[in-house]
């Protein structure tokens, strides 16, 4: 706990990847600081960490720069090159070990992803196996 708590000092948050202990169990990727600056922590499931590494510090540099996300926000890609990301309020916030042992309460929001024609997990047309992006909360439309 330490050496997050020095990244934390050091960057304002802090991103913790866990690895899935099996094709049951996804990866997941979540920040732990923002609630030091009255934000929500994110999480994201299912994405290689380097995915989920590089939009969880964009999209925490964001949030401390002044954005604003909150729950059935859609994040456009500047570029078209990357998926839109739906926000939701992540209810179930069990699989954020770090960040609950830090801090008693905290609020996160869950950033998802669309499959590779663009449907969302909560679209009947969404191809990828519902355990591979679980949803922990509630937001979309």
């Amino acid at each position: 706990m330490p050496d997050i708590k020095r990244k934390i000092a050091r960057h304002g948050w802090a991103v913790t990847a866990v690895a899935g202990s099996d094709h049951e169990v996804p990866d997941v990727a979540y920040t732990t600081g923002l609630t030091s600056r009255s934000l929500p922590e994110l999480i994201v499931y299912g994405l290689p960490f380097h995915l989920s590494g590089s939009l969880l510090h964009d999209m925490a540099s964001q949030m401390v720069a002044g954005l604003a996300l909150s729950s059935g926000i859609t994040i456009r890609s500047a570029t078209g090159d990357e998926p839109d990301i739906v926000v939701i309020q992540a209810v179930n916030t069990a699989d954020m070990v770090v960040t609950g042992a830090l801090y008693s309460d905290f609020t996160a929001l869950q950033l998802v992803w669309p499959d590779v024609d663009g449907h969302f997990p909560w679209e009947p047309e969404y191809s990828i196996c519902a355990h591979h992006q679980p949803l922990m909360g509630v937001g979309w439309v």
